[in-house]
């Protein structure tokens, strides 16, 4: 049976001087659409796709940091949204599919678990629904690093670096969890969770994991055609590729 290969991937400042190993690690997997977050070199992403050959948009974020999508699949159109609430950016990718078309919404959010980042996530969460609704987009994926931490999931904040340790202890280590629940509260599922309810699923940061901030999540059309989600971490490329380990999923045609 035909899959569909989908994988999200935060670049860590655009990866100038990582390419070889990025490129190591995406022709490892490849997969059919790549949404990257962190892809702040234009040059970097045309290099990848160029030797993946697939097709890739990059568009400018907010401040620094920037975001593209590689497909193997033609696109068909595409839209940025990088304007408050919506920051970092996303970055909205229809592609045609052999019987049909999708749509990926690539997203990456602001930092830092301090309550008034989360309650920036969650407006731009509410605005991404508001963008989606009036789009109609059919079936479609949220994918990106979306620097939110689930109900549930753990945080290791004993092991982050200590800048970090540091801004947590202003709240009393307390993480707010208001983004991710709303994603899931509007009907979708996030693909990770939903196949590993008892895994970390950590995507940060590779030699000392301490946190999941990247996420697949699908409508309920994308849903019914899930197999499979795994963070990859079974090649040795990873470890210096990025600071976030890729996640993937997989969907039936």
């Amino acid at each position: 049976m035909a899959t569909l290969r989908v994988l999200t991937y935060n670049l860590y400042f655009g990866g100038t001087d990582r390419l070889e190993e990025i490129y190591t690690v995406l022709a490892h997997v490849g997969a059919d659409i790549i949404g990257l977050t962190e892809a702040d070199d234009p040059a970097v992403v045309a290099a990848l796709a160029a030797r993946l050959g697939l097709h890739h948009i990059w568009a400018k974020g907010s401040g620094d940091r920037h975001i593209a999508t590689l497909s193997r699949y033609p696109i068909a159109e595409w839209q940025i949204y990088r304007t408050p609430p919506l920051t970092q950016a996303v970055l909205e990718t229809k592609l045609a599919l052999p019987n049909g078309a999708i749509s990926v919404y690539n997203a990456h959010f602001l930092p830092t678990l301090l309550l008034p980042f989360e309650v920036r996530r969650w407006q731009a969460v509410g605005k991404l629904l508001q963008v989606i609704q009036s789009r109609r987009p059919g079936a479609h994926l949220i994918m990106g690093d979306l620097n939110a931490i689930a109900r549930g999931d753990r945080v290791l904040q004993r092991n982050n670096p200590a800048r970090m340790r540091r801004l947590m202890a202003l709240q009393l280590n307390m993480i707010f969890r208001l983004a991710l629940p709303r994603l899931l509260k509007a009907g979708y599922t996030d693909c990770f969770r939903h196949l590993h309810p008892h895994d970390d699923g950590f995507t940060w940061m590779p030699g000392n994991l301490t946190t999941r901030y990247d996420y697949i999540l699908a409508d309920p059309a994308m849903t019914a055609r899930l197999q499979t989600c795994r963070v990859i971490d079974n090649i040795e490329a990873v470890c210096t590729a990025s600071d976030h380990l890729p996640l993937l999923a997989e969907f039936k045609l």
